[in-house]
């Protein structure tokens, strides 16, 4: 997934965080909604055939099984180049401390 880093308007910022409250969705959520209506060749969603979706499911136990032959230290370093992206807004840091305590814990 990409980044983007937008410099909005107060006001066009209050008027979107307005909608999404109203929607009852995140900010974010709500502006990748709008963009998506109104590029709608750009982002589409297709249905995955049963035999794509054995084939998907095949792939990865394959990538599962291949994870657990590797050491911890090579996991560990795959896991400290993955990106990492800011919690959304309306996350409490109660809420965000739970998640990662039950990530963890996996």
């Amino acid at each position: 997934m990409s980044e983007v880093t937008l410099r909005l308007p107060k006001t066009l910022h209050r008027n979107l965080e307005m909608l999404a409250e109203k929607e009852e969705v995140p900010l974010t959520q709500y502006i990748i909604y709008i963009l998506s209506r109104q590029v709608p060749r750009s982002y589409t969603v297709q249905m995955v055939s049963e035999d794509d979706a054995a084939e998907q499911n095949g792939s990865f136990n394959r990538l599962l099984k291949n994870w657990g032959s590797i050491s911890t230290a090579e996991a560990d370093r795959i896991l400290d180049e993955r990106e990492t992206a800011e919690p959304e807004t309306d996350l409490t840091p109660e809420l965000i401390s739970s998640l990662k305590k039950r990530i963890t814990s996996k």
